[in-house]
């Protein structure tokens, strides 16, 4: 049996082992404690919060299939926010999402599809991938020396910066890769006693250093304590990377009073999460990157325009070139 190694345990990474798991003996490997990528759940009892990708959609058919069980299961809800568009402070738009198309989280947590997908590959967790040799086979290595294995091929669902770094020079597509620009996000999740009283549960911020506001305690199956997720702006991300972590708290919390004119210092639970490589420049015009020769191949979000369906999509897009060649 073709022996893959897929490098990522998020959306892109498990959504390909799964597609391909009765054709391959795979392997995945997860630098992080815990699997999930973005689609990531923290908790600070009581409260929880969803402090990367807040939803997604279902339009195409291979996506709706591929998340029935885990509908069927409870894994995955919809979400009917009450949703908000600001201009700035303007309040500018208002819909009932229970009226519109389905959004989707993951019950009870964004994570919580992907753990029990996990629960049907190897997956080897705090196992950081730094680099990769080729003789008859692929082998990888971890950041002491420690090599991991022989591959027939290797898959990285990483991040454009991770996967540049890691495939080599001759990798077909490594111009694109490493041209291909992320860009940060900082997530600020609030905790209260009380509820903020808000008309809405979710909203999108234009020209702000806010991008998102959400209620997370609003969607299926959470704490009933009241949680308030925030997402910065690309922008304030990029200017406040390198800044003290109180600074960046006290910054965006002054900006959520000045969009709503609602007062959130009295928090009881307050915490600070940088995403590095939060959203991509949608610059690579490929569903999946894939070269034969060199059996090195990588999909994700950045590769489709990115949300959590792009990230399937590119993987099922991968699946399907990789079942012809693997046969």
């Amino acid at each position: 049996m073709t022996r893959i190694a897929i490098i990522g345990a998020g959306f892109s990474g498990l959504s390909l082992a799964t597609l391909l798991k009765d054709k391959a003996d795979i392997t995945v490997f997860e630098k992080a404690r815990g699997i999930g990528g973005r689609l990531s759940t923290r908790r600070g009892e009581p409260y929880a919060f969803d402090h990367g990708a807040q939803y997604f959609t279902a339009r195409e058919e291979a996506f709706q299939e591929f998340l029935r069980p885990l509908l069927m299961k409870g894994l995955v809800r919809r979400w009917d926010a009450k949703y908000a568009r600001y201009d700035s402070n303007r309040k500018i738009s208002f819909t009932d999402w229970k009226l519109d198309e389905p959004r989707y989280v993951g019950t009870p947590g964004m994570n919580s599809p992907l753990k029990e997908l996990a629960k049907q590959h190897h997956v080897r967790l705090n196992c950081r991938v730094t680099k990769i040799e080729r003789d008859s086979d692929w082998q990888l290595f971890d950041q002491e020396g420690n090599n991991l294995g022989q591959f027939d091929w290797v898959i990285s669902t990483a991040p454009t910066p991770q996967t540049g770094a890691l495939f080599p020079d001759t990798f077909q597509y490594i111009s694109e890769i490493c041209h291909a620009e992320m860009y940060p996000c900082f997530a600020l999740m609030l905790g209260f006693e009380e509820a903020l009283g808000w008309d809405f549960d979710a909203a999108h911020i234009d020209n702000s250093d806010l991008s998102w506001l959400a209620i997370n305690s609003s969607k299926p199956q959470r704490p009933s304590k009241q949680t308030l997720v925030a997402h910065s702006s690309i922008g304030f991300a990029a200017e406040y990377a390198e800044r003290r972590h109180e600074e960046v708290i006290r910054k965006l919390c002054l900006e959520i009073e000045r969009v709503t004119g609602c007062y959130v210092g009295h928090s009881q639970h307050t915490a600070l999460h940088f995403w590095r490589y939060a959203n991509s420049d949608r610059s690579i015009q490929y569903d999946s990157l894939i070269d034969q020769n060199l059996r090195l191949a990588a999909c994700g979000d950045w590769c489709n325009g990115g949300r959590v369906e792009g990230a399937f999509m590119s993987a099922h897009r991968l699946a399907e070139h990789l079942e012809s060649l693997i046969q």
